[in-house]
């Protein structure tokens, strides 16, 4: 199984824009360079080769999940003690993370193991970075396709603000929508928006077998920020700096030029002299337009 998540997208329309997307794809003939068959944390790399990511940046991500039930980070080589969801945590760009969640509603004693793969990082106002964190919501439907043995792929990306459609949601409600059977997610995510983070839920768990690092990834660096307080409902001000005083022409606030000295005089004469041709303007004609005059 494999959704998708949007901000602000209704469902409607985004299957008619998968419809158009398929077409086009289709059509072109073009191969599309990120696709679900990557191993995890490839995308993240590329994205780090295109200077997507800050060094050492910390992308803050919310892990939302049913109520009641909990989650945990791997630290070091071991889990985490087990926090009530949400819990916010801060990621870097192109690593990937391995999460334990317990206490599944209506299923005791069950725990499953998904990965979170942030590929790219969001612009929030400075100094509110883990009120506006990458939301990744997992499902009790999700859960229960996970314990059934299915996989589920969720790609959160930020929707293109041209062709996107106004809608109003409820407070932490993720709006998503599944993609047809056959579609990747990954390509159509980037063909809607901008992809930033991957979470891939299935019913693996640790084994004996495993090399060491393997499950989880060779643990990389993970900040806790519990749940912080979300942004305010009304939107947040940005200020823009201070106007100009009252009765006081702009003009006037600018910065005044240096004083013209005997050097600058000098070298304009110098440059105005040694010209290989008049500085005249130059117009070319366009094929198909009359010539410029």
């Amino acid at each position: 199984m494999k959704r998708i998540e949007l901000k602000k997208l209704l469902l409607m329309a985004a299957f008619v824009v998968l419809a158009a997307a398929d077409v086009a794809k289709a059509q072109s003939g073009l191969v599309p360079l990120y696709t679900e068959r990557l191993n995890p944390g490839t995308i993240g790399q590329f994205q780090n080769m295109k200077g997507r990511g800050i060094p050492g940046y910390s992308q803050p991500i919310k892990m939302v999940l049913p109520e009641g039930a909990k989650i945990a980070p791997v630290i070091g080589d071991a889990f985490a003690d087990d926090q009530p969801a949400p819990q916010t945590y801060g990621c870097l760009i192109g690593a990937v993370y391995r999460f334990r969640v317990t206490q599944i509603p209506f299923r005791p004693g069950a725990e499953l193991f998904p990965s979170v793969e942030v590929i790219d990082r969001t612009y929030p106002p400075a100094g509110m970075e883990l009120q506006f964190p990458i939301p990744i919501h997992i499902t009790q439907e999700e859960l229960q396709y996970a314990l059934q043995g299915k996989f589920v792929t969720r790609v959160i990306y930020l929707e293109n603000p041209r062709t996107a459609i106004p809608n109003a949601y409820e407070p932490g409600f993720q709006p998503w929508f599944e993609v047809e059977p056959g579609t990747d997610p990954v390509v159509t995510a980037d063909s809607l928006g901008r992809p930033v983070a991957i979470l891939r839920l299935g019913s693996r768990r640790p084994t004996a077998e495993d090399m060491p690092g393997e499950f989880t990834y060779q643990s990389p660096p993970i900040q806790l920020f519990g749940n912080p307080p979300p942004a305010p409902a009304g939107g947040v001000e940005i200020p823009l700096g201070p106007g100009p005083m009252a009765g006081v022409p702009v003009h006037a606030l600018a910065p005044k030029a240096p004083p013209r000295t005997e050097f600058h005089q000098r070298e304009e004469n110098v440059r105005r002299n040694t010209a290989p041709w008049p500085m005249q303007p130059q117009y070319m004609a366009q094929p198909g337009y009359p010539t410029q005059r």
